[in-house]
C-alpha cells in the first residue's frame, strides 16, 4: 500500500493571535478592525488625554543637575510609553514541538545547506521512542537550495530501504519541497529528481511526507551543517557530538519551541 494517511502527523497548533489598542482596553479579531478603531473619536480623545498627562509630568521637575537627570528619564520613559501604545503590534505566538512517530513507523528529519564553497544536506532516523537510529551527511556540487533539499530526501529513502524500514515519515522544513514531492505542485527542473523519490516512496508499505517548521528540525540543520570527512557518511549514535545527542533528547522529551 503507498500513500497511507498518518493519523498522528498534526500536532495542535497553539497560537494566540490578537489585535489590540492597550490605550483604550479593546481587543479586535482583525487588523483592519483595529485600524477602524484608531481612527473613532474615543480612541483620538484617549491619545490626547495622554499626551497632555505626559507632558504636565515632565513639567513639574526643576532644572537641578540631579533633577534634569530624573526629567529626561522619565520623559524618554514616557514617549516610549507613548510610542508603545500608538503603533499597535500584532501579538502572534507559536509553539511547536518535533512529533514522535507511531510504533512500527520511523521518522526522517532532513535538511539542506549551501554556504559560498560546498552545498550539503544531512538527515536523521528516529524509533517511536525519539531514539536516534543514524543519521548522514552528503556534500554535493549542486548549489540550488531547492534541489539540495530534495537530495537529502533521496538520500534517506535510500538509507532507510537499505535497513529494513516498511513504513517511513519524512520531514522536511521546505514547504515548497514538500509540496512538490507530494504532487501538489509543479517544478519542471526537478523532476529526475521527483521520479527517483517516487520510485523509492513505493517501495514502503506506508509513508507520509510532511513540513516542520525549522525549530523542531533541528538536528537535521545541525548534520547538514556538519564537517565531515568524506563526501557521502552515515553516522551512528555513537559517533554524534554532543550538541547533536542534546538536541535529540530535547526533541524526544517534548520540548517546546518558540516560532520566531
Amino acid at each position: 500500500m503507498t500513500g497511507s494517511s498518518y493519523t498522528r502527523l498534526t500536532s495542535k497548533k497553539l497560537v494566540q493571535k490578537e489585535w489590540s489598542c492597550a490605550l483604550c482596553q479593546v481587543s479586535t479579531t482583525s487588523e483592519n478592525c483595529l485600524r477602524e478603531h484608531l481612527k473613532g473619536k474615543k480612541h483620538k480623545d484617549k491619545e490626547k488625554e495622554l499626551r497632555v498627562e505626559c507632558h504636565e509630568t515632565n513639567s513639574t521637575y526643576l532644572l537641578s543637575s540631579t533633577q534634569k537627570r530624573i526629567k529626561g528619564m522619565v520623559l524618554i520613559r514616557n514617549l516610549n510609553k507613548i510610542a508603545n501604545i500608538l503603533n499597535p503590534v500584532s501579538r502572534s505566538v507559536r509553539w511547536c514541538e518535533w512529533t514522535k512517530p507511531e510504533f512500527g513507523w520511523t521518522k526522517l528529519n532532513t535538511d539542506g545547506s549551501i554556504n559560498r564553497d560546498v552545498a550539503s544536506f544531512g538527515g536523521l532516523l528516529r524509533d517511536y521512542r525519539g531514539e536516534p537510529m543514524c543519521g548522514f551527511v552528503s556534500k554535493v556540487p549542486q548549489g540550488d537550495v531547492f534541489l539540495v533539499e530534495l537530495w537529502a530526501i533521496w538520500r534517506g529513502l535510500v538509507l532507510c530501504g537499505g535497513l529494513g524500514i516498511k513504513a517511513i515519515w519524512v520531514e522536511s522544513d521546505s514547504m515548497s519541497v514538500v509540496k512538490t514531492v507530494n504532487r501538489k505542485q509543479h517544478c519542471p527542473k526537478a523532476y529526475g529528481y521527483l521520479k527517483q523519490i517516487w520510485k523509492l516512496l513505493k517501495k514502503f508499505d506506508k509513508y507520509q511526507i510532511s513540513h516542520s517548521w525549522r525549530e523542531t528540525n533541528r538536528a537535521a540543520d545541525h548534520l547538514s551543517k556538519m564537517v565531515v570527512w568524506g563526501n557521502d557518511v552515515v553516522l551512528w549514535p555513537v559517533d554524534f557530538p554532543p550538541t547533536l545527542c542534546s538536541i535529540i533528547k530535547d526533541d524526544a522529551r517534548g520540548m517546546k519551541y518558540l516560532r520566531r
